[in-house]
C-alpha cells in the first residue's frame, strides 16, 4: 500500500515538473489568487521561472528548446533584401478649354497597349452590273416604276430632262437654207431665230423684182434621245411688190404654222449614222395679205438622213438629207415633192468653223385652185396656184457655219436657183442663230 502511494506522488511530481518546464516565460495563474512574477532584466536572457507546487492548474503554453535559451533569429537574413519606395514626381495637371479631353494629371504608370493585329482590306460594295452577273436580281418583275416618268425626265440614261442629243455633236452640224422642210434627224432641244431675204425676179408678175423678207422663230424639245417634237415655221412675212396688181399687194402679217413629232429609230454613234421620220401639220393660220391662209391644212411627211464620213486629222465630212411629200387634204393647196441635200467640213477637226453647200429640189405634182398665178412660192408660200407653168425648182446654196460653243451656233448662205424657171427666188440669204440646250 505504501509502494503504490509512493509511487503515485512520484509520478504527480514529474508530471508537474515537466508541464512547468514547457510553459511560457511568462505565464498566468488562475483567475482568483495573484502571483507575483519576476521580471527579466532587458540586458539579460530571461530564465525559466521558479515553479512552486499548489493547487492552481498549469496551461502547456509555446514550447522553449531544453538548451535554457530561445534561438536568435539573425538580424540579417541573406535572402530577404531591403527595398525602398520614393512617392513618383506627377506633373502638375495642365488647365482645360471648353470641349477638350482633359489631360492626364501625369505620364501614366501603365504601359500602353499592344497594336491591333492588322486588319482586313476594305470590302467595295459590288456594282449593279456585279450584283446581276451573281444572280441578284436587281429590279422589280413587274417593271421599273415611274417608267414614263423616267423616259420623259431622262432618268437612267445618263441625260437631263429634255436634254439634246449631244452624241453627234462632234459629227454634224443643222442645216441652214431650206429651214421650214430641211430637218435635222437627232432629237434637240433649242430655239433658233430665222431671217431671211429674197429678191424676187423681174418676170415675176406683180413683184417685177421685189423683195419678200421673213423674221421668225423656230422651237424643238427633245423628250427622249429618239423622240421629239419641231415647230418649224412661226413668224412675220413682208411682200415689198415692184408692180402690184389686185393679186398681189404690199402687205406684211403673220405667217403659216408649222409643227409636228420626229423620231429618230437609227443612231449609231461608232458609224456616225442617222435616220428619222416626222410629220408637219401644216396650218394655214396667217394673214391673207401675204398668202399664209391657203385652204384648210397640208399634211408633210418626211425621212432625215445623216452620215459622217472620210475623218482624217485635217477633218471630216458630213452629209445630210431630207426627204418629203407635202400634200393638202383638199383642192386649195398645191402638193409637191421636195428633197434638200448637204454637205459639210470640219475644218481640222477643230468643231468651230465648217464650209458647207446646199441644194433643194421642189417638183409640183398637183395644183391648187386658190390664185391664178402661174409660179410657186416653195417653202415660203403655198399660194394653191392654178396656172402653174413650170413644175420644177432647184436651188444652190453655199456658206458656213461658225460654233461659238456646243450650245451657241450661227448660220449664214446664200441662194440662188439653178434651173431655167426660177419661181419667185432669184436670190435669197439666210441667217440663223442656235441657242441649244
Amino acid at each position: 500500500m505504501r509502494f503504490m502511494l509512493t509511487g503515485s506522488l512520484g509520478l504527480a511530481l514529474g508530471l508537474l515538473v515537466a508541464g512547468a518546464r514547457g510553459q511560457e516565460v511568462a505565464w498566468r495563474p488562475v483567475l482568483g489568487r495573484p502571483v507575483a512574477l519576476p521580471q527579466p532584466s532587458p540586458a539579460a536572457e530571461p530564465s525559466t521561472p521558479a515553479v512552486t507546487l499548489g493547487s492552481p492548474l498549469i496551461t502547456l503554453g509555446q514550447p522553449i528548446p531544453l538548451g535554457g535559451g530561445r534561438e536568435s533569429i539573425p538580424a540579417k537574413d541573406p535572402l530577404v533584401a531591403l527595398a525602398s519606395f520614393n512617392q513618383p514626381l506627377l506633373d502638375a495637371p495642365q488647365p482645360n478649354a471648353r470641349g477638350q479631353n482633359p489631360d492626364l494629371a501625369g505620364p501614366s504608370l501603365t504601359p500602353p497597349p499592344p497594336a491591333p493585329p492588322p486588319g482586313f482590306p476594305a470590302v467595295t460594295a459590288p456594282t449593279p452590273n456585279e450584283q446581276y452577273n451573281c444572280g441578284v436580281v436587281t429590279e422589280n418583275p413587274a417593271g421599273p416604276p415611274h417608267h414614263w416618268y423616267d423616259i420623259f425626265t431622262g432618268r437612267g440614261s445618263g441625260r437631263k430632262a429634255f436634254e439634246s442629243d449631244h452624241a453627234f455633236d462632234e459629227q454634224f452640224i443643222s442645216p441652214v437654207s431650206n429651214p421650214f422642210l430641211f430637218e435635222d434627224p437627232r432629237a434637240l432641244t433649242e430655239v433658233r431665230p430665222i431671217f431671211m431675204w429674197q429678191q424676187t425676179p423681174s418676170t415675176a408678175p406683180g413683184f417685177h423684182g421685189g423683195d419678200i423678207e421673213y423674221a421668225g422663230l423656230q422651237a424643238r424639245l427633245a423628250v427622249t434621245d429618239w423622240l421629239s417634237f419641231t415647230m418649224s415655221k412661226l413668224g412675220f412675212t413682208w411682200i415689198e411688190a415692184h408692180d402690184p396688181f389686185d393679186g398681189i399687194q404690199n402687205g406684211e402679217g403673220f405667217s403659216e404654222i408649222w409643227l409636228g413629232p420626229k423620231v429618230t429609230f437609227l443612231r449609231c454613234e461608232s458609224t456616225g449614222t442617222l435616220l428619222a421620220a416626222g410629220l408637219n401639220f401644216q396650218i394655214p393660220a396667217g394673214s391673207a395679205r401675204v398668202f399664209q391662209d391657203t385652204g384648210t391644212l397640208s399634211l408633210e411627211p418626211y425621212l432625215s438622213f445623216g452620215q459622217s464620213f472620210l475623218r482624217s486629222s485635217y477633218g471630216h465630212f458630213a452629209v445630210l438629207d431630207t426627204l418629203g411629200y407635202d400634200f393638202s387634204i383638199d383642192n386649195k393647196r398645191t402638193d409637191y415633192v421636195f428633197d434638200s441635200l448637204h454637205l459639210d467640213y470640219d475644218v481640222a477637226n477643230l468643231h468651230k468653223i465648217f464650209p458647207l453647200i446646199e441644194f433643194n429640189y421642189f417638183h409640183y405634182t398637183t395644183k391648187g385652185n386658190s390664185q391664178p398665178f402661174p409660179f410657186e412660192g416653195a417653202d415660203l408660200f403655198n399660194f394653191g396656184s392654178s396656172a402653174l407653168a413650170q413644175r420644177n425648182l432647184l436651188t444652190m446654196a453655199a456658206g458656213a457655219r461658225f460654233k461659238f460653243c456646243e450650245g451657241i451656233e450661227l448660220g449664214l448662205v446664200g441662194e440662188f436657183p439653178l434651173t431655167s424657171d426660177h419661181g419667185l427666188e432669184d436670190f435669197r440669204l439666210t441667217a440663223d442663230m442656235i441657242f441649244r440646250y
